[in-house]
């Protein structure tokens, strides 16, 4: 199937089928993306790291060449063939994850894990403006939903099979495997998507870079809900970077054990977390959109007390379970803030803004939380109560949610919670 033909409109089994694709390869972002998380501690052995070295290779290393590289990925989603881009970029950054097994130093390591970072900019905003484009306001919402749950699929994917798989056959093999997805998702989006019609463009000219920063630089919807995705991802990366390595120093639990406690909250708490917020948002915001903040919010605070409980319970069990429920509150927010993005964004730069608020969330909030808290343990000595500080983002991400949603409020009566409900003028 051409790749060159456009399909203005597909059919219903068309739109979920291109979801399927697409939320397929969101997970492997979120795979190849969290894999050094797993295997943290046999690479700190066998390179004879410090925990602030690791935090540059699971967290700046990569994050830093996405932010780079994530504006200009964004520009090319406005203006080219989304699905070529989303194809190739997959295809490069899962090569790149495979060939890390072979290296053989810190550097190379290192340079491995920019490249990725660097392919896997084109991922989300070309998907994001795909989805847009072939869902109706309707069922946006439901799609955006099932989208990003796959930071739950792929975390608790990588966490499960990676954790077993570096006990019993060493951590290149967890590279390896880790690699092989993504080639054959990209094929597969590449020979059985065709590129979909824009819409919401009437003059189907994409903005010019410097009329864009102009509109997005005064849209206070944009401006609020970045601050909030950014501070909430310091906290969501610096435990989720941590939490396989806290386990097994605190509580000696193996590398397969942690890694299997880890995969179940990523993926059952951090998945039933996403999917049970959108409906609870609207629930708590009683059809009024300035309220839409409550649900996240009231979560995103609870997770700060829940993140010292954690790590300072002396039970292991208590601790488990303790990792259980700071991740279902910390799947309470990836849904909502594009939901609210996506509603306040102008829809000829869908793309752009998505890249924007990635860039923000991926070069301070991703690169700076597994840092912050590989300081702040190397500091200190400890690296419990290092994860727990670094939750205390999660207030300032409170504080935004209600900003964000006050501003959108201000300027679109119709707002769309992120949920599987359909949607309904609020007033």
């Amino acid at each position: 199937m051409s790749n060159d033909m456009v399909e203005p409109e597909p059919s219903r089994s068309g739109r979920w089928y291109i979801l399927f694709i697409l939320t397929s390869i969101f997970s492997i972002h979120y795979l190849d993306r969290t894999v050094m998380s797993v295997i943290i501690e046999p690479i700190k052995h066998e390179f004879g790291l410090s925990d602030t070295a690791m935090g540059v290779l699971a967290g700046l290393a990569h994050s830093g060449a996405l932010s780079i590289m994530i504006l200009p990925m964004g520009i090319l989603a406005d203006r080219r063939n989304r699905v070529r881009l989303v194809a190739g970029c997959v295809i490069v950054w899962s090569t790149l994850t495979g060939l890390s097994a072979l290296a053989g130093s810190y550097l190379a390591l290192l340079l491995m894990r920019i490249g990725v970072g660097a392919a896997e900019a084109g991922g989300t905003p070309g998907s994001v403006s795909i989805i847009s484009d072939v869902f109706s306001r309707r069922e946006l919402p439901t799609a955006m939903g099932i989208y990003y749950t796959a930071a739950a699929i792929g975390t608790g994917l990588i966490f499960l099979i990676g954790g077993y798989v570096a006990e019993h056959y060493g951590w290149r093999i967890v590279f390896l495997i880790a690699g092989i997805p993504g080639i054959i998702f990209g094929l597969l989006l590449l020979l059985t998507v065709r590129e979909p019609k824009r819409t919401g463009n009437p003059s189907g000219k994409p903005a010019k870079f410097g009329e864009a920063v102009r509109e997005l630089g005064t849209n206070r919807t944009l401006l609020w809900i970045t601050i909030t995705g950014t501070a909430a991802s310091i906290s969501q990366a610096a435990v989720w970077t941590w939490m396989a390595s806290f386990l097994i120093r605190q509580h000696d639990l193996s590398l397969a054990m942690a890694g299997l406690t880890v995969a179940t909250a990523a993926g059952l708490g951090k998945g039933f977390g996403s999917l049970v917020s959108g409906p609870l948002a609207r629930f708590l915001a009683r059809d009024q959109s300035r309220a839409l903040w409550r649900a996240p919010s009231l979560l995103l605070a609870l997770s700060v007390p829940a993140a010292w409980a954690m790590v300072t319970v002396g039970d292991t069990r208590a601790a488990i379970a303790l990792v259980m429920f700071l991740s279902i509150l910390l799947g309470s927010w990836m849904g909502q803030a594009p939901g609210i993005l996506m509603s306040g964004a102008p829809p000829r730069l869908r793309g752009t803004s998505m890249s924007l608020y990635h860039l923000s969330c991926n070069l301070i909030g991703v690169g700076g939380g597994p840092l912050l808290a590989g300081i702040i343990s190397d500091a200190t000595g400890e690296l419990g109560p290092a994860i727990a500080w670094s939750m205390s983002f999660n207030l300032i991400a409170a504080l935004g949610f209600y900003l964000a949603a006050r501003s959108l409020a201000d300027h679109d009566p119709v707002v769309i919670a992120t949920s599987g409900a359909d949607p309904s003028p609020i007033s």
